[in-house]
């Protein structure tokens, strides 16, 4: 019940670094230790980006102009707890133009001795001009943030070591129709709900994972995984 509250308290979404904006919801719950969450995501084929340099900038830049694939390009800073993200992941698809990416803080809050992460994940459909980066460029993101949030949730289950999967609110509905936009201004609607990813040093197959009696979401990935995935 106690990290049940937390989760729905917690910040709704990142925000500038002055924190006075926000922007992409925090659509994500990672419990486990650093070493465990990192086996996951390299295990199911994410990878980890970058910090932004001079070096990754230039190669950035060169993946930009050449619409090449550079698995390691860094992202943006946002702010959670008013520092940075602790680390962030991607999975990379054709060109730079397209990936799915996620940024993870590391939260005061434990859980079963193991730290509780917030995070925020979404899908780059492409990229696009704005005046509101410092290099007037931008990745363009998929509206619908909850696509990203349920295919990362797919992956990590073949992950074998994903222990828990549940269900909190906190972030707060949007539709479609009254979308919000994030700090570049692109819109997004999503059903309100963070997902939580409960990780283990145990190896776990499938049938092996917990899925948690917190909230529902109908016809959706919890749902369907929880009957046996009928």
């Amino acid at each position: 019940a106690d990290l049940i509250e937390f989760l729905k308290t917690a910040p709704c979404c990142v925000t500038d670094k002055a924190g006075k904006n926000t922007g992409d919801p925090l659509n994500l719950v990672v419990i486990g230790r650093p070493a465990d969450v990192y086996t996951a995501f390299i295990r199911a084929d994410w990878d980890e980006t970058e910090t932004v340099t001079t070096s990754s900038a230039w190669k950035t830049v060169k993946s930009f102009m050449s619409g090449g694939d550079y698995r390691y390009s860094p992202v943006s800073a946002l702010y959670v707890f008013d520092r940075p993200q602790d680390v962030a992941f991607q999975w990379t698809r054709d060109s730079i133009h397209e990936r799915n990416h996620l940024r993870l803080w590391m939260s005061h809050y434990t859980y079963g001795g193991k730290p509780v992460w917030l995070g925020q994940i979404s899908r780059d459909i492409g990229t696009r001009l704005t005046l509101y980066s410092p290099y007037l460029t931008t990745h363009k993101i998929d509206p619908n943030v909850d696509e990203a949030r349920t295919a990362l949730t797919e992956d990590m289950a073949y992950s074998q070591n994903l222990a828990k999967i549940g269900l909190v609110t906190g972030v707060g509905e949007a539709s479609r129709e009254e979308p919000r936009r994030n700090l570049t201004r692109d819109p997004y609607y999503t059903d309100g709900f963070r997902t939580v990813l409960i990780f283990d040093d145990e190896t776990r197959s499938l049938d092996e994972i917990e899925f948690l009696p917190w909230e529902a979401r109908s016809r959706g990935f919890i749902e369907q995984f929880s009957q046996g995935g009928q």
